[in-house]
């Protein structure tokens, strides 16, 4: 098969890899339709260190990418809810399936959990073909009434900005501050109106990011000065209930304890760079409640689905681009780059 091959760092290839097999008896084969670069794939196409693995040294070989759909071709003789020729989403990692953790739904507690698209171990779907294991607790048939665009979001990028948003204790009435608006942070701001926010406030230094937050309905604000005072005149010096950090750079991370009020609530999901450290004695001094984790994305689609399906998420607009898959590598490089507006890629598999 074809598939978009590490080689090493800023070295992404599109060339021939080994047809993948059934990894377990609870495992399938897709046919990947549709994939996308995530943001944080970017952290394995610099050579950065993703725990414990450094992907500036010597890794195998292995396919990238833990955000695709497809069609099952064959399937394991433990799976019991696919089927050949079912349409799927595949949430973006998963455990190993025989464990309480991944019995009980929640394959992201299993010790043995990884994403997709991080090693040879379990090779990701940016590819023709990708074997997935634990299938039933990692799949999902896309239902009517969620798109293409959208069957890919709720792989990863809507999920997690659902498990962020939801975990800053956001009430109805509330204010928000949204910091970094990539696809994950976008669809924060719709979320943040759909769970009640009065306000959004949506931060970020691209000014096309910020218009398509601005026609969300956030004040959109570029970061430094102008978000602090903005947000300062308008709570009277008090801050925001609440901020979503969904970067990981340094510099957003460092900006949400000046937004915050004191006793509110910050959620960080940005895979953070490695200079990145909070201060934790004016976390303490302002009683701010911190949290942060990864989304477990399976367990997130029986809220997430319905509002899809009736219209109160849209998740409209984000895929900036639509590539072949074999233009992956200057997808990456242009990506990376942030050339020609780019937000987010979609990559097609013929």
């Amino acid at each position: 098969m074809k598939a978009l091959v590490f080689n090493g760092p800023r070295d992404i290839r599109y060339e021939t890899f080994p047809d993948p097999e059934l990894s377990s008896e609870n495992s399938v084969i897709l046919k990947v339709n549709k994939c996308s670069i995530c943001g944080s794939d970017l952290h394995i196409y610099h050579g950065d260190q993703i725990s414990s693995t450094n992907y500036g040294g010597s890794v195998n070989k292995f396919c990238v990418g833990h955000e695709f759909t497809g069609e099952v071709v064959e399937v394991g003789p433990d799976v019991r809810i696919f089927k050949k020729g079912d349409r799927v989403l595949a949430a973006g990692g998963t455990g190993c399936g025989k464990c309480d953790a991944c019995r009980t739904g929640f394959p992201d507690r299993c010790r043995r959990a990884t994403a997709f698209g991080l090693s040879n171990q379990m090779n990701g779907g940016q590819a023709e073909y990708v074997s997935v294991p634990n299938a039933d607790r990692t799949l999902h048939i896309i239902p009517e009434g969620v798109s293409d665009e959208q069957a890919i979001l709720l792989t990863d990028a809507m999920a997690t900005a659902y498990f962020g948003i939801s975990r800053t204790d956001l009430s109805p009435g509330d204010s928000v501050a949204i910091v970094g608006l990539g696809p994950i942070g976008l669809i924060g701001v719709e979320l943040a109106y759909t769970l009640g926010a009065s306000v959004v406030y949506a931060i970020d230094p691209v000014k096309a990011r910020r218009d398509h937050a601005e026609a969300l309905g956030a004040i959109a604000l570029a970061p430094g000065d102008e978000a602090l005072q903005t947000i300062r005149e308008a709570t009277q010096g008090r801050g925001v209930d609440c901020v979503f950090e969904a970067s990981g750079a340094r510099a957003a991370v460092d900006s949400v304890l000046k937004f915050v009020r004191a006793q509110g609530t910050v959620s960080f999901i940005g895979l953070p760079q490695a200079d990145v450290m909070l201060p934790l004695a004016n976390i303490l001094y302002k009683n701010v409640t911190l949290r942060a984790g990864v989304a477990p994305v399976s367990h997130l689609w029986g809220d997430l689905l319905p509002l899809v399906q009736k219209g109160r998420v849209k998740a409209a607009g984000l895929f900036s681009h639509n590539m072949p898959l074999s233009e992956g590598t200057e997808a990456y490089r242009m990506f990376d780059a942030r050339e020609d507006g780019v937000l987010k890629i979609m990559l097609n598999i013929d």
